[in-house]
């Protein structure tokens, strides 16, 4: 529909990982070539050396297009409608029951629908952020607290830093999922598109980009 506006990762990163990405599954074949050529030799242990570099690219792929690809945000001017992993904050599976296993299966994502006239505030911010202002006794807290408390550095550290798009209705049910380099304009524009349904909606950012965005609506 020619009324439709969505905001996802914006096309200068998009490029980026496009060329990363063609690169990596390059490498992918090349490894895959070479596995077949070090079988016919009777070369065996260097098979098994291709094939582990094979799976480690192919995984590399598949959770770099689930990083950059998968997930957006967008209205029709009726509802606002969020594609985000299922787990709400990483791209890979960080939840497995086979840890060794979960940072190399992406996560599957989710789509909900959220009615513009159901919206009371929109928060962009990190997770303390979204702590602080979103009203009390959310579901937010309690499911960023895995994370949060995670041996994993890495995890701490990036759900920590990511900047997240966080919605509350009046019935107090929130959304939310990570805005990592999303397009700030198509952004900011879906939530103007909000408030003009909502005047009175709650708009709050630790962002200076959709603060100054959001004043020269």
């Amino acid at each position: 529909m020619a009324s439709e506006l969505k905001a996802c990762t914006a096309a200068s990163y998009r490029r980026k990982n496009t060329v990363i990405i063609t690169f990596v599954t390059l490498l992918s074949c090349f490894a895959l070539v070479m596995i077949i050529y070090n079988l016919i030799k009777g070369n065996y242990l260097f098979s098994i050396a291709w094939l582990i570099a094979t799976v480690l690219a192919g995984t590399y792929v598949f959770i770099r297009i689930n990083t950059v690809y998968a997930t957006y945000i967008m209205t029709d001017r009726r509802s606002l409608y969020m594609k985000n992993w299922s787990n709400d904050f990483l791209p890979y599976d960080y939840d497995n029951k086979v840890k060794i296993l979960s940072e190399f299966i992406p996560a599957k994502t989710k789509l909900i629908e959220i009615p513009l006239d159901e919206i009371n505030a929109v928060l962009i911010g990190t997770k303390n952020f979204i702590k602080r202002n979103a009203e009390q006794g959310t579901e937010f807290a309690s499911n960023v607290k895995a994370l949060e408390t995670s041996k994993d550095y890495y995890r701490k550290r990036t759900v920590s830093s990511m900047d997240i798009f966080y919605v509350e209705t009046y019935d107090r049910e929130c959304y939310y999922m990570p805005i990592v380099q999303f397009d700030t304009k198509n952004l900011t524009k879906i939530v103007q598109i909000i408030q003009r349904v909502n005047p009175d909606l709650i708009f709050k950012s630790s962002n200076k980009a959709y603060r100054k965005l959001m004043v020269k609506k």
